[in-house]
């Protein structure tokens, strides 16, 4: 089945709802959430910026950029499904974002409009990434900054009891939910043929040992998830389901993945 983050809108009321219930619940987590001010407090605050938040979701990133940018700054939050845009749209409340709803293709901004743009886990779910960093880049301004944000899927890791288990899972798992879980091994390569050059990058590490938070939280939301997504047997989710669960009441919980920040401007 394919990735359901890159049509939400073609997915059944409660794989949306389960969808719109994790990405709020891990960009409420301290960790998810100090990754996301870092990268956030790279832009500059002193001076009004056009800013572009590609693949907002439930506005997770984009809320947080409302409180912190210029106040005259100007801030869109664009996506493909209407489904998240309401309910971004919602939690937003009464607020200067202006929420952009978005078909394939052309993005429906002029040439050298923003100042910058931010991809939060975009890349890993569109199906051709090159076309989308050149088209921010048509309208990235030449001084711009873009910043790409998103987890290295393939190095997801939920401990079973046995290895060839856990490797087999994890792969399923995380193919399952991701057109490209290795996007960020191949981001340098892709922002160079979209005509970008690479300024810098972060990475960080949420592992949790013993007991499980947030990634605990991401067993739940893959328990709501995977008798949609058909890519588990019944017995087979069950089964990998209740042993996270089970390890994490007994403290022995394992869990961990890698999430990379990319920093670059067009060359």
């Amino acid at each position: 089945m394919p990735d359901p983050y890159t049509n939400p809108d073609a997915q059944a009321a409660s794989t949306i709802q389960a969808m719109m219930t994790r990405l709020e619940e891990r960009g409420r987590h301290i960790g998810f959430s100090r990754m996301i001010a870092k990268y956030v407090a790279n832009l500059p605050k002193q001076k009004p910026l056009v800013v572009l938040d590609l693949g907002c979701g439930t506005g997770v990133v984009t809320r947080q950029l409302d409180k912190v940018l210029h106040p005259d700054s100007t801030l869109h939050g664009a996506d493909v499904s209407s489904e998240l845009l309401k309910e971004a749209a919602r939690l937003a409340g009464d607020s200067r974002i202006k929420w952009d709803y978005l078909s394939a293709g052309v993005l429906p901004y002029p040439d050298q409009y923003f100042d910058a743009i931010i991809m939060h886990t975009l890349l890993s779910h569109v199906p051709d990434p090159v076309c989308i960093l050149a088209e921010a880049r048509r309208v990235l301004r030449p001084d711009g900054q873009l910043i790409v944000f998103d987890a290295d899927h393939a190095s997801t890791t939920y401990a079973q009891p046995d290895y060839e288990t856990t490797r087999c899972v994890d792969f399923l798992l995380t193919s399952a939910i991701a057109t490209h879980p290795d996007i960020c091994r191949r981001l340098p390569t892709l922002l160079k043929q979209a005509g970008y050059e690479l300024t810098a990058h972060d990475a960080e590490v949420i592992s949790e040992c013993g007991k499980g938070d947030y990634w605990l939280s991401s067993v739940q939301g893959f328990s709501r998830l995977i008798p949609t997504l058909g890519i588990l047997t019944p017995a087979e989710a069950d089964a990998w389901s209740r042993h996270m669960m089970e390890s994490h009441e007994d403290g022995t919980f394992f869990a961990a993945g890698a999430f990379y920040t990319f920093y670059a401007k067009p060359s």
